[in-house]
């Protein structure tokens, strides 16, 4: 990364990676996506249930084993471009340390219901007292403590974000938007400063999900967008992301780089308790 880049992060709180990933791995992602897509909708291996209906925008996961019993070479793909050292040095400079991985995602246009998305700050889903959320904010997090690279694999204008804004409280007129009456608002198109990102196959956008954000789902406009979520490994977090006990099955790792296997070798270290503790209560 070059210092322009990180001080944009710092500074806006999101940046663009051109060409993260070049076309033909890209195409090769969006094949393996599509196909672990019309799995999910059919059943997802960690439910056993349908993924979701005609409407649904994202799916968590796409390394679960489940997707890749006929396809081991699909998830070797899968798992080398997230430990992908690109990747990871992006990641790096943004959190000022070696990266955790977190998750795999995959956003995707609805069939049938258009909208556009809710403006939010992910502090909101984390700390749900609004005077508490304010003050985190005030006390500033340029750096962040994720990442969320999000990959596009099909041409995309998808993402909208208000550079700055990971530093600081809303404006009157941001938080009209974001929470008043209950949310009633929170899908407007009138949002002071938004920027929408647009996007070729195999660009990568990073954005600090603490700034305000939303995204854009449209029934008629094909959206595939490969999201790669990573921490710091001094502050992991455990959650539903992070929760993916077969990493544990034998020989899941079979197959991967050294490097690739080191890396989430480190994963599995850090959240073996978290998952051994979710599996016995």
């Amino acid at each position: 990364m070059t210092g322009e880049l990180a001080r944009q992060w710092t500074t806006e709180g999101y940046l663009i990676v051109r060409g993260l990933f070049d076309a033909e791995r890209t195409r090769r992602l969006q094949a393996i996506c599509e196909a672990i897509l019309q799995q999910w909708r059919v059943c997802n291996p960690e439910t056993g249930q349908p993924g979701g209906g005609p409407d649904a925008t994202s799916m968590r996961h796409l390394n679960h084993p489940g997707y890749f019993a006929d396809d081991p070479q699909a998830f070797r793909e899968v798992m080398e471009a997230a430990a992908d050292e690109r990747v990871l040095a992006v990641s790096r400079e943004i959190l000022g340390e070696d990266p955790l991985f977190r998750c795999t995602s995959l956003f995707m246009n609805p069939t049938q219901t258009s909208m556009d998305g809710n403006w939010h700050r992910d502090t909101q889903f984390l700390i749900p007292d609004e005077a508490q959320e304010r003050a985190f904010l005030e006390r500033g997090t340029p750096e962040g403590d994720a990442i969320q690279l999000q990959v596009a694999l099909v041409p995309s204008e998808d993402i909208e974000f208000v550079p700055g804004s990971h530093l600081r409280w809303d404006t009157p007129e941001e938080y009209r938007i974001r929470l008043s009456d209950n949310q009633a608002h929170c899908r407007s198109n009138a949002m002071p400063g938004a920027v929408r990102i647009s996007l070729q196959p195999g660009d990568a956008v990073a954005f600090n999900p603490f700034g305000l954000h939303r995204g854009r789902y449209h029934a008629d406009k094909l959206r595939r967008t490969l999201m790669l979520t990573y921490t710091r490994r001094s502050r992991p977090l455990c959650d539903y992301f992070s929760d993916q006990p077969w990493f544990l099955e034998p020989g899941y790792l079979e197959g991967l780089t050294p490097r690739a296997r080191a890396f989430f070798e480190t994963f599995i270290a850090v959240y073996t308790p978290f998952w051994q503790q979710n599996r016995a209560s």
